[in-house]
Protein backbone atom coordinates (compact mmCIF):
# COMPACT_ATOMS: atom_id res chain seq x y z
CA UNK A 1 0.00 0.00 0.00
CA UNK A 2 2.69 2.55 0.93
CA UNK A 3 4.32 1.22 -2.43
CA UNK A 4 1.19 2.40 -4.59
CA UNK A 5 1.16 5.44 -2.57
CA UNK A 6 4.67 6.70 -3.35
CA UNK A 7 4.22 5.11 -6.96
CA UNK A 8 1.06 7.91 -7.13
CA UNK A 9 2.91 10.40 -5.80
CA UNK A 10 6.05 10.29 -8.09
CA UNK A 11 3.27 10.09 -10.88
CA UNK A 12 1.60 13.15 -9.63
CA UNK A 13 4.54 15.15 -9.26
CA UNK A 14 5.92 14.39 -12.74
CA UNK A 15 2.69 15.55 -14.39
CA UNK A 16 2.75 18.61 -12.44
CA UNK A 17 6.32 19.08 -13.47
CA UNK A 18 5.39 18.32 -16.98
CA UNK A 19 2.66 21.00 -16.78
CA UNK A 20 5.05 23.63 -15.66
CA UNK A 21 7.36 22.93 -18.50
CA UNK A 22 4.52 23.23 -21.08
CA UNK A 23 4.68 26.73 -23.02
CA UNK A 24 2.36 29.61 -21.92
CA UNK A 25 -0.45 29.67 -24.39
CA UNK A 26 0.89 33.64 -24.38
CA UNK A 27 3.33 32.77 -26.27
CA UNK A 28 1.51 31.52 -29.11
CA UNK A 29 1.50 33.99 -32.32
CA UNK A 30 -1.54 34.43 -33.46
CA UNK A 31 -1.86 37.54 -35.66
CA UNK A 32 0.33 39.68 -37.58
CA UNK A 33 -0.10 43.05 -38.61
CA UNK A 34 1.89 45.53 -41.18
CA UNK A 35 1.13 49.20 -40.81
CA UNK A 36 2.55 52.28 -42.16
CA UNK A 37 3.86 54.53 -39.71
CA UNK A 38 5.77 57.78 -39.72
CA UNK A 39 8.81 57.79 -42.36
CA UNK A 40 12.22 57.17 -40.62
CA UNK A 41 14.72 59.63 -42.10
CA UNK A 42 17.53 56.46 -42.44
CA UNK A 43 20.82 57.63 -40.49
CA UNK A 44 22.79 57.58 -44.29
CA UNK A 45 25.04 59.11 -46.79
CA UNK A 46 23.94 58.34 -49.86
CA UNK A 47 27.47 57.63 -52.20
CA UNK A 48 27.06 59.16 -55.28
CA UNK A 49 31.10 58.03 -56.12
CA UNK A 50 32.42 56.13 -59.61
CA UNK A 51 33.37 52.96 -57.37
CA UNK A 52 29.84 53.05 -54.72
CA UNK A 53 27.84 50.76 -57.39
CA UNK A 54 28.14 47.23 -56.75
CA UNK A 55 28.52 44.67 -59.04
CA UNK A 56 25.83 43.85 -61.81
CA UNK A 57 22.84 42.00 -60.88
CA UNK A 58 20.46 41.90 -63.94
CA UNK A 59 20.14 43.56 -67.14
CA UNK A 60 16.65 43.03 -69.14
CA UNK A 61 14.49 46.01 -71.00
CA UNK A 62 17.62 48.55 -71.67
CA UNK A 63 17.85 48.71 -68.10
CA UNK A 64 20.43 47.20 -65.19
CA UNK A 65 20.58 46.20 -61.85
CA UNK A 66 23.67 46.75 -60.09
CA UNK A 67 24.47 46.55 -55.92
CA UNK A 68 23.64 43.06 -53.87
CA UNK A 69 20.44 41.10 -54.79
CA UNK A 70 20.21 39.71 -51.60
CA UNK A 71 21.09 40.51 -47.97
CA UNK A 72 20.19 40.04 -44.07
CA UNK A 73 18.19 43.28 -42.08
CA UNK A 74 17.75 41.22 -39.07
CA UNK A 75 19.80 38.49 -37.97
CA UNK A 76 18.67 36.09 -34.48
CA UNK A 77 16.74 39.85 -33.07
CA UNK A 78 19.30 42.54 -34.40
CA UNK A 79 20.02 44.22 -36.90
CA UNK A 80 22.38 44.11 -39.15
CA UNK A 81 24.66 46.91 -39.16
CA UNK A 82 26.28 48.12 -42.65
CA UNK A 83 28.79 50.02 -43.30
CA UNK A 84 28.30 53.96 -43.23
CA UNK A 85 28.59 54.20 -47.24
CA UNK A 86 27.84 50.32 -47.65
CA UNK A 87 26.18 49.91 -51.30
CA UNK A 88 22.59 50.07 -52.04
CA UNK A 89 20.67 48.99 -55.86
CA UNK A 90 20.81 51.36 -58.37
CA UNK A 91 18.87 50.52 -61.74
CA UNK A 92 21.01 52.37 -64.68
CA UNK A 93 20.58 52.49 -68.07
CA UNK A 94 22.56 49.31 -70.04
CA UNK A 95 24.96 51.29 -72.19
CA UNK A 96 26.65 49.35 -74.69
CA UNK A 97 29.94 49.22 -74.40
CA UNK A 98 30.53 50.66 -70.85
CA UNK A 99 28.53 50.32 -67.23
CA UNK A 100 26.60 53.63 -66.51
CA UNK A 101 27.88 55.05 -63.04
CA UNK A 102 25.73 57.87 -60.65
CA UNK A 103 28.35 60.54 -61.43
CA UNK A 104 27.40 60.41 -65.29
CA UNK A 105 23.59 60.77 -64.70
CA UNK A 106 21.82 64.45 -63.23
CA UNK A 107 18.98 65.38 -61.64
CA UNK A 108 19.07 62.82 -58.67
CA UNK A 109 15.70 63.50 -56.59
CA UNK A 110 16.60 63.91 -52.53
CA UNK A 111 16.20 60.56 -50.80
CA UNK A 112 12.36 58.71 -50.45
CA UNK A 113 11.45 56.92 -47.52
CA UNK A 114 8.72 54.76 -46.37
CA UNK A 115 8.39 52.90 -42.67
CA UNK A 116 6.32 50.18 -41.65
CA UNK A 117 6.06 48.34 -38.36
CA UNK A 118 5.30 44.61 -38.63
CA UNK A 119 3.92 42.79 -35.21
CA UNK A 120 3.50 39.65 -34.33
CA UNK A 121 1.17 39.44 -31.54
CA UNK A 122 -0.30 36.75 -29.16
CA UNK A 123 -4.39 36.12 -28.53
CA UNK A 124 -4.30 38.78 -25.90
CA UNK A 125 -3.25 41.58 -28.57
CA UNK A 126 0.06 41.48 -26.67
CA UNK A 127 3.37 42.16 -29.09
CA UNK A 128 5.80 39.20 -28.96
CA UNK A 129 7.65 40.23 -31.55
CA UNK A 130 7.96 43.93 -33.58
CA UNK A 131 10.41 45.38 -35.90
CA UNK A 132 10.21 48.43 -38.18
CA UNK A 133 11.66 48.49 -41.33
CA UNK A 134 12.34 51.82 -43.64
CA UNK A 135 12.37 51.60 -47.45
CA UNK A 136 14.20 54.41 -49.33
CA UNK A 137 16.13 55.67 -52.35
CA UNK A 138 16.57 58.41 -54.63
CA UNK A 139 15.15 58.74 -57.98
CA UNK A 140 14.44 60.74 -61.54
CA UNK A 141 17.79 60.42 -62.37
CA UNK A 142 18.52 60.73 -65.77
CA UNK A 143 21.25 60.04 -68.41
CA UNK A 144 22.04 62.87 -71.45
CA UNK A 145 18.77 64.25 -70.63
CA UNK A 146 16.33 60.63 -70.45
CA UNK A 147 14.89 58.69 -68.80
CA UNK A 148 14.38 58.03 -64.77
CA UNK A 149 16.24 55.99 -63.17
CA UNK A 150 16.86 54.53 -59.29
CA UNK A 151 19.71 54.61 -56.72
CA UNK A 152 21.39 53.60 -53.57
CA UNK A 153 17.65 51.69 -53.02
CA UNK A 154 18.30 49.94 -49.69
CA UNK A 155 15.53 48.21 -46.64
CA UNK A 156 17.02 49.08 -43.42
CA UNK A 157 15.81 47.30 -39.57
CA UNK A 158 14.70 49.61 -36.12
CA UNK A 159 13.01 49.72 -33.53
CA UNK A 160 13.29 45.34 -32.76
CA UNK A 161 11.47 43.78 -30.27
CA UNK A 162 12.04 40.37 -29.71
CA UNK A 163 10.55 38.18 -26.66
CA UNK A 164 12.23 36.00 -24.55
CA UNK A 165 12.22 32.61 -26.32
CA UNK A 166 11.79 34.00 -29.52
CA UNK A 167 14.50 33.73 -32.76
CA UNK A 168 13.55 36.18 -35.41
CA UNK A 169 15.30 36.96 -38.91
CA UNK A 170 14.41 39.54 -42.17
CA UNK A 171 15.80 39.81 -44.83
CA UNK A 172 15.74 41.80 -48.16
CA UNK A 173 15.83 40.72 -51.89
CA UNK A 174 15.35 42.16 -55.43
CA UNK A 175 13.22 40.08 -57.31
CA UNK A 176 12.80 41.91 -60.20
CA UNK A 177 13.86 45.25 -62.33
CA UNK A 178 11.87 46.14 -65.59
CA UNK A 179 11.25 49.71 -67.87
CA UNK A 180 8.15 50.51 -67.52
CA UNK A 181 8.18 53.69 -70.17
CA UNK A 182 9.19 53.47 -73.42
CA UNK A 183 12.42 52.80 -75.75
CA UNK A 184 12.83 56.72 -75.66
CA UNK A 185 11.61 57.81 -72.46
CA UNK A 186 12.40 55.02 -70.19
CA UNK A 187 11.57 54.49 -66.51
CA UNK A 188 13.34 51.94 -63.93
CA UNK A 189 10.97 49.83 -61.96
CA UNK A 190 12.15 47.39 -58.95
CA UNK A 191 10.34 45.22 -56.96
CA UNK A 192 11.23 44.28 -53.78
CA UNK A 193 10.60 41.80 -50.97
CA UNK A 194 10.66 42.16 -47.55
CA UNK A 195 11.03 38.73 -45.96
CA UNK A 196 10.58 37.74 -42.26
CA UNK A 197 10.08 34.59 -40.01
CA UNK A 198 9.42 34.48 -36.15
CA UNK A 199 10.35 30.92 -34.31
CA UNK A 200 8.77 30.48 -31.25
CA UNK A 201 8.09 27.92 -28.67
CA UNK A 202 4.48 27.04 -29.99
CA UNK A 203 4.74 27.84 -33.72
CA UNK A 204 6.46 29.46 -36.53
CA UNK A 205 5.44 32.35 -38.73
CA UNK A 206 6.92 33.45 -42.33
CA UNK A 207 5.43 36.56 -44.42
CA UNK A 208 6.96 38.52 -46.80
CA UNK A 209 6.15 41.81 -48.74
CA UNK A 210 6.88 42.81 -52.19
CA UNK A 211 7.20 46.69 -52.88
CA UNK A 212 7.45 48.11 -56.34
CA UNK A 213 9.49 51.48 -56.47
CA UNK A 214 10.08 53.01 -59.81
CA UNK A 215 12.41 55.96 -61.76
CA UNK A 216 9.29 58.40 -60.71
CA UNK A 217 9.38 58.34 -57.19
CA UNK A 218 6.64 55.61 -56.75
CA UNK A 219 6.77 53.28 -54.12
CA UNK A 220 3.78 50.68 -53.03
CA UNK A 221 2.86 47.69 -51.62
CA UNK A 222 1.65 44.88 -53.53
CA UNK A 223 -1.16 43.68 -52.96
Amino acid sequence: MMFKSILLTALLLSSALSLAQMPSPDLEISSVTVSEIESLAPDEEFPTEENAIGEIITAIDGVIALGERIWKIVDAGRPVITTRFSTGISVLPQITGENPTVNQMANWSAPIFKSYRVAFKNRANSELVGFTYTVYFQSNGSYKGQGKYITNLKVDASDIYTSWLFNFDATSELVGVANVGSDTAPIASAIMQISYAVKGPLNEIRQAKRFYIDGQGKIQIIP
